[in-house]
């Protein structure tokens, strides 16, 4: 709303703008004399303190004529200004995902898929936000700021990365933008059926299976992964976590793999691998376990028989081997996971190379990987090599070790022949000792 100030004759009228960047001054024409004194008592009553010169600059720029009854600027606050950006997609709209696919997982071949932190948009601020200052000496604030601008284009599963300008995806999954102009990233997918027999599914996002998978299935799963039943005699290999609800069964070849975590209730003749933490409820009955971060069975209820457990840090269970004193594998060693990559991505560039594939782009992507891996190894090697960077390791059984298990952390091993109940397997001194939990 308009404020206005008159002189006590009302010859002088001293209106200010409703967003209080300016302020004029009309003059009446009167018989009486016009005192300057009025004008000043009137912009002092008004609280009229900053652009009294710039309005001046203003008249005499324009060659701004005074007249009788004509409002002129008196004050001329500055404007602040708006931030303004610039949006552009690195994706095709009208290749993406809609709501119509759901989970119609052939169709998501053919469209756009992104990897977790990958850019989706160009989105730069090409003018800062600046504030002004109005007729009053306030500050005045924009109505946007940048990052209220750019929140506008940020849907789901999005993040803005302002070191490089752009929108990247925080999971990966299938990228849309929606009726506002936001980038969305689909990434959350069910399957309420049993998976049987599936040849291959590919799927950028996470997944939950309501279902078992089985026979002869193959899971790519870029995302995490939950399975509410079991899975037996199939592939799976996922960049996030894995939960399998019920039991890991005769997943011998290729295995279950996960980059991150693998938490199960039972396992039985399978390869599983991870490169963070294993963590299971019952048994893990003739199986090779590979974990970089650990592996844990249960306190009360966990079992470990038969095959091989191999980890970068501790392992755990309730009970290890069994009254038949079945041969069983224990080692802490460095980077198993790792190590089992490089054995896999080494087999497979072999068998390229014998099949005279060596000039493909997979062949070169492999390769890449093999030496990014190499290069992880040696500087894990490295820094076991120094005995204050070593973090302390052990070999735990809650409740009992049989004869028959065989047990390694790093260079030191032992052969249990005895039974022992509560006890932790760590190196003290440089030997292998074992103590009462």
């Amino acid at each position: 709303m308009t404020q206005t100030y008159y002189n006590e004759e009302k010859t002088i009228l001293l209106e200010i703008s409703d967003d209080g960047y300016n302020a004029f001054l009309t003059i009446e024409e009167s018989d009486g004399f016009i005192d300057e004194n009025d004008i000043v008592k009137l912009i002092e009553e008004s609280g009229v303190k900053y652009g009294i010169e710039e309005a001046r600059e203003f008249i005499k720029a324009n060659d701004f004529n005074k007249e009788y009854s004509v409002p002129f600027p008196i004050a001329i606050g500055l404007r602040a200004k708006e931030p303004e950006v610039e949006f552009s997609p690195l994706f095709d709209p009208n290749n993406s995902y809609n709501a119509t696919i759901g989970n119609q997982f052939f169709l998501l071949e053919s469209i756009n898929k992104i990897q977790k932190g990958e850019p989706l948009a160009h989105l730069f601020v090409t003018k800062q936000a600046k504030p002004g200052i109005n007729v009053f000496g306030e500050e005045v604030t924009t109505n946007n700021s940048e990052m209220l601008l750019i929140d506008q284009y940020l849907g789901d599963n999005v993040e803005y990365d302002h070191d490089r300008g752009q929108i990247i995806a925080s999971q990966s999954g299938y990228p849309w933008v929606d009726d506002l102009n936001r980038i969305n990233v689909k990434s959350n997918f069910f399957i309420d059926h049993d998976l049987i027999d599936n040849e291959k599914l590919v799927l950028f996002g996470n997944l939950t299976i309501k279902g078992n998978v089985s026979s002869n299935s193959n899971l790519q799963i870029d995302g995490d992964l939950i399975i509410e039943n079991d899975i037996e005699d199939s592939t799976i290999y996922c960049t996030g976590n894995l939960v399998v609800l019920g039991n890991i069964l005769n997943c011998k070849l290729e295995g279950i793999i996960a980059e991150k975590d693998i938490v199960f209730n039972n396992a039985e003749n399978s390869r599983i691998a991870c490169g963070g933490k294993i963590s299971f409820e019952k048994n893990a009955h003739f199986c090779k376990l590979m974990a970089e971060q650990g592996v844990f069975g249960s306190e009360d209820n966990s079992s470990i028989v038969g095959g091989i457990i191999q980890s970068g840090e501790h392992i755990e269970a309730a009970i290890i081997g069994n009254v038949s004193n079945m041969a069983t594998e224990i080692e802490i060693s460095i980077s198993p996971f790792t190590k089992e990559k490089m054995l896999l991505l080494t087999k497979q560039i072999m068998k390229m190379r014998e099949y005279e594939q060596t000039d493909t782009a997979d062949f070169l992507d492999k390769s890449e990987k093999l030496q990014i891996l190499e290069d992880k190894l040696e500087s894990e090697i490295n820094r076991a090599l120094k005995n204050d960077d070593m973090v302390p390791k052990h070999i735990l059984a809650f409740k009992k070790v049989f004869p028959g298990v065989y047990l390694r952390i790093l260079k030191k091993s032992m052969n249990i022949v005895e039974m022992a109940e509560r006890t932790s397997y760590s190196i003290v001194n440089n030997e292998l000792i074992a103590e009462e939990y």
